[in-house]
């Protein structure tokens, strides 16, 4: 007993405390220098994230929405990262499957958390039956015969299946409260807006060295036509940014005309005025049907007369004004949009041929060529097949060259069902209230994807896919606002 006495003065002494503390710090600095002189730098941004890693793996456990809300996060910064990494030499982990670990742990975490009071009665509906049964139908094409490679199967599932299964099952399970809307909606906008920020200096200053050497190793391919740049700010292209942007110029449009504060009201205004400005920065076309069929699905949404002359007649304007006049026209943004409704436009012909090749190649394939044999994925996976050298362009084109017409079928009219039984639902609020108009706003976003994902393949790239889902979720469980209810029985959460 003494000696453990002398023990534990000794320890509970200042000065040797110091001494203890100091030979500490100094061992750790010497064993990371010599990590640091044999495994390089690199070591030392890990040692450095290290405590980072711990203390998010803490939180991560205490909040496990935490989960959702890094998913969008790294959604947005995934392709700005990705760049600046190849530019540096650095090799980076799979972020992309980040996200789908994210996902699942979230999943389990809140089943091992409070197993004894998980409530799934909130996953128990007709839109999680339909995506578990397309997931299902995917799962099942690993048998297909033509299908030549598992991990390309297991890449390409992920957008078109898996990732809004999760999400949206999240999104019903655990984000059906006001302010679970508005904390992801704030941190869509809030990326959104440093993304129309980051492009405008792309058009005014230029890109930067991590972007012009994206560019030089064969980007510059699509997105520098006729000396003019399509501005993608730190999104994987100028498509998806495109679509974005047309996605945020009509939610905030919508939501402009909610039941707001003047501060937010001016702040909706502005990202609706500078997010269709961003989309035709980037010279997407396609990006057009975003705001052009949200407008028409808000519209006749609202059920107000008044509001559906008006709005048709300022978009049978704009469309006039696009098709059937040449203003503006030395306009580079202006006259890219205009090619849009040129039914004469090359692109839009080659597209129509290859889809007739594609119809010829699958006479005898009811269930496609498989799941990652087209694209980027078939290139890498199964070169030289025909497929492989196939572009889709469009999300459903691509859908029925993997899947079949029976898979294209089902997938297209699963979106459409989810989409007009919202609309039901939306017609049955009262007109007016913020519910009303938050659901307007995010179906009229998902409409608008929906139609533009005929000439890109939108819904499957980050962070449109995160969003579109999470709006989805939202507005099927925003009756809850006032009364929501959690992935367990108490209110703990």
């Amino acid at each position: 007993m003494q000696t453990q006495d002398k023990i534990n003065r000794f320890f509970q002494n200042e000065t040797i405390a110091e001494v203890l503390r100091w030979a500490a710090f100094l061992s750790f600095a010497v064993f990371t220098a010599f990590l640091i002189a044999k495994k390089g730098i690199a070591i030392a941004a890990v040692l450095m994230a290290l405590p980072i890693v711990v203390a998010y793996i803490i939180l991560f456990f205490r909040y496990p929405k935490l989960g959702i809300y890094t998913s969008l996060v790294i959604s947005f910064v995934l392709p700005m990262i990705n760049r600046w990494g190849d530019y540096y030499g650095i090799p980076l982990p799979p972020l992309g499957l980040g996200v789908d670990i994210l996902l699942l742990l979230t999943y389990v975490i809140v089943i091992l958390k409070y197993w004894r009071r998980t409530d799934f009665s909130a996953l128990s509906n007709d839109v999680m039956l339909l995506l578990t049964i397309w997931m299902a139908y995917i799962v099942l094409q690993i048998a297909n015969p033509l299908a030549y490679s598992f991990a390309a199967w297991f890449y390409s599932m992920r957008g078109i299946a898996l990732y809004q299964l999760l999400i949206i099952g999240l999104g019903f399970w655990m984000f059906n409260s006001r302010k679970d809307f508005y904390n992801w909606l704030h941190l869509f906008l809030g990326f959104s807006a440093l993304a129309i920020v980051w492009a405008i200096k792309q058009k005014f200053i230029g890109v930067s060295p991590a972007e012009q050497k994206w560019l030089d190793d064969g980007e510059h391919v699509t997105h520098v036509l006729f000396g003019k740049l399509r501005i993608f700010s730190y999104y994987f292209d100028a498509g998806t940014f495109g679509a974005a942007m047309g996605h945020v110029c009509i939610v905030s449009a919508v939501l402009f005309l909610g039941p707001y504060s003047k501060a937010r009201k001016i702040f909706y205004f502005l990202m609706a005025l500078f997010g269709f400005y961003a989309m035709m920065l980037s010279g997407t076309r396609g990006a057009l049907a975003v705001p052009g069929l949200g407008g028409v699905a808000f519209l006749v949404m609202s059920k107000n007369v008044r509001l559906l002359v008006a709005g048709s007649l300022i978009m049978l304007g704009g469309f006039v004004f696009l098709k059937y006049t040449t203003i503006l026209q030395s306009n580079y943004e202006v006259n890219r949009l205009r090619t849009a409704l040129d039914s004469d436009d090359p692109s839009l012909n080659t597209r129509k041929r290859n889809r007739k090749r594609l119809t010829e190649y699958l006479r005898d394939k009811p269930f496609g060529g498989g799941v990652g044999t087209t694209g980027s994925w078939g290139k890498r996976f199964s070169p030289g097949t025909w497929l492989a050298d196939f572009e889709p362009d469009g999300l459903y084109t691509r859908i029925r060259a993997e899947t079949g017409l029976i898979g294209r079928q089902f997938y297209v009219w699963m979106w459409l069902y989810i989409l007009f039984k919202a609309i039901w639902k939306i017609w049955k609020m009262p007109a007016g209230t913020e519910e009303h108009n938050v659901s307007m706003a995010l179906m009229a976003g998902y409409a608008g994807i929906l139609l533009a994902n005929y000439g890109n393949a939108v819904m499957t790239q980050h962070p449109i896919s995160l969003v579109t889902f999470l709006s989805i979720s939202t507005v099927y469980t925003i009756h809850r606002w006032n009364n929501p209810t959690k992935p367990y029985k108490d209110r703990e959460w």
